[in-house]
């Protein structure tokens, strides 16, 4: 629970900083510190193995990172949505 939390806070961190890099308003260092972050949570939830987790380290894209977020939010959503229908 505490990581599905975390990882909707730093999703909207990078949305933002996703949306002001459209705008070439560049804040490297915020982009370091959150994609620090999201590696410390994708390693936990997935591993260092894991696709998401060597994506996201070997980018330097706010909208690669941001992709992958948005790909893992999908999935958890549907995931989500398959065991609500099973317990019903």
């Amino acid at each position: 629970m505490y990581f599905r939390k975390e990882f909707t806070t730093l999703y909207s961190e990078i949305e933002k900083l996703y949306k002001r890099d459209q705008q070439h308003i560049v804040g490297e260092v915020k982009f370091e510190t959150l994609k620090k972050e999201i590696l410390d949570i994708l390693k936990t939830l997935f591993g260092e193995a894991s696709r998401e987790y060597r994506v996201v380290k070997l980018t330097n894209s706010s909208a690669t990172v941001f992709k992958v977020m948005n790909h893992i939010a999908a999935r958890t959503e549907t995931l989500t949505n398959i065991k609500t229908a099973v317990n019903m």
